[in-house]
């Protein structure tokens, strides 16, 4: 069965752009870099903690090769790719895309031995990717919450002779995103189902720190997806 075609997504044209027209030297640091750094899940921590190693790339090009270099393992992971099949694969879109159109074949030969080695690495955004992928890896992901406190009168029998009480009312939004895209839906909540919401979210972040610990005795990294380089 014949491999599908792959195409350059267009965030990531730049990237590929500049994996392919940095000069041999400054790959090669980059790729040890990349190799020896810590794990983090953040792209921007990756950035941070690489650059100060080649300091001749700006900090934006560099967060672009990242990006792009990580969309290559996520790649291999999400289509169960072999090596093999994504260099072919992204050499053959870059051949045949106009945005590439500037770069001669040995240029493409050189991006065909680039990516060989890039699939070679065995450190930290290899498995920040991987990281990446399990927490995707659900119907649907969380991406943003919002509480709106309402009061809410409560008239007497007779309406016009006024307000006999009133609530407070508590709406919960979720933003989400699933298979079909982004989507959203509303919750209404009491104070006292504010109160329990908090304590189970309080609860959560006692057992995350407590998995944390028996990983740091265990010497097994722990990726936080909110941790950021220091």
């Amino acid at each position: 069965m014949a491999m599908k075609s792959l195409k350059i997504p267009q965030q990531y044209e730049f990237g590929i752009t500049l994996i392919i027209k940095i000069d041999e030297p400054l790959f090669n640091r980059l790729l040890k870099a990349i190799t020896e750094v810590h794990p983090f899940v953040d792209i921007d921590s990756l950035v941070w903690e690489i650059s100060p190693k080649i300091e001749e790339v700006p900090i934006d090009d560099l967060q672009e090769i990242l990006k792009a270099i990580r969309s290559i393992y996520s790649l291999r992971i999400q289509e169960n790719l072999k090596n093999s099949e994504i260099i072919t694969g992204l050499v053959n879109a870059v051949s045949s895309d106009d945005t590439f159109s500037e770069f001669s074949s040995q240029e493409l030969a050189h991006f065909q031995q680039r990516l060989t080695k890039i699939l070679a690495i065995d450190g930290s955004i290899s498995i920040s990717s991987q990281a990446i992928s399990l927490l995707q890896d659900y119907d649907s992901i969380f991406l943003n919450s919002r509480i709106i406190t309402d009061v809410r009168p409560v008239f007497k029998t007779e309406t016009k002779e006024g307000i006999a009480g009133a609530l407070v009312v508590h709406t919960l939004k979720i933003a989400y995103q699933d298979a079909s895209g982004s989507k959203e839906f509303y919750v209404a909540l009491d104070s006292t189902d504010v109160k329990k919401l908090q304590e189970q979210l309080s609860q959560s972040l006692i057992e995350a720190d407590v998995v944390q610990s028996m990983l740091n005795k265990a010497d097994v990294i722990y990726l936080d997806p909110n941790s950021s380089s220091k």
